[in-house]
């Protein structure tokens, strides 16, 4: 009937809904997939504070294995009957919804590859920033930062991309991730010529540009939780 008919409608329309803390952590490559595609989306975001973690763990995870997230965690991202958790796996979804993908078997190769790496640069900054020892870790994180850097770097190339002039998923991981490394160590990411150039490269997609020149990108955000040895806002 045309009740039954309306639902469907509204079903299939309803916006993705993307949530995760409200910080940048490993959720914000999704956000740019997301606003880079235009599409409508909602972001749902938690204050990153101990009683809304405390009310997440106890009352809002138990709730999420009840609606269909059978590994129940944030971020989580909801797209009609689609219900998927784990950040990486979140991109790879979005980067088939929006073409943001590999063609070849070469391509997929180069890009399995800098998707590992990119997440080894975003696991030992993570590890560096929660650390009680900051500061005394903080050594030890530069020396070895300087020469993951500067291979990447050659791996890179002229780029300006991973895949060249070819957009993937993967290159929103690597944006995000070495751009909060750099927040920390900008000296070391500008001495990786190549990886500045691509960064900067990706600043310049158009359809980034109404989120570079917004109040809320100007504005002191977290990288991680406010309780971390380094919050990065």
């Amino acid at each position: 009937n045309e009740y039954k008919s309306y639902l469907s409608r509204k079903t299939i329309m309803a916006p993705i809904t993307l949530c995760y803390w409200g910080v940048r952590g490993l959720g914000e490559p999704a956000r740019y997939i997301l606003r880079y595609s235009e599409t409508e989306w909602v972001d749902d975001q938690k204050q990153p504070n101990k009683e809304t973690y405390q009310n997440y763990m106890t009352k809002e995870k138990p709730e999420l294995y009840k609606k269909g997230f059978h590994l129940a965690n944030l971020p989580y991202l909801e797209d009609g009957d689609v219900k998927l958790t784990q950040s990486v796996a979140i991109c790879r979804y979005l980067g088939r919804k929006f073409g943001l993908v590999p063609k070849t078997e070469s391509e997929m190769q180069r890009c399995d590859m800098a998707e590992q790496e990119v997440m080894d640069f975003r696991t030992a900054f993570g590890r560096l920033c929660y650390a009680p020892d900051f500061e005394e870790k903080k050594v030890e994180y530069l020396a070895n930062l300087e020469k993951k850097l500067a291979a990447f770097d050659v791996f890179l190339g002229d780029g300006p991309f991973i895949l060249g002039d070819t957009l993937t998923y993967v290159d929103f991981m690597m944006y995000e991730f070495l751009d909060q490394v750099r927040k920390l160590a900008p000296e070391k990411v500008a001495a990786a010529k190549n990886v500045t150039a691509a960064l900067k490269a990706f600043e310049a997609l158009p359809t980034l540009q109404k989120w570079f020149n917004s109040k809320e990108y100007s504005e002191p955000r977290y990288i991680n939780s406010p309780m971390s040895s380094f919050p990065g806002n």
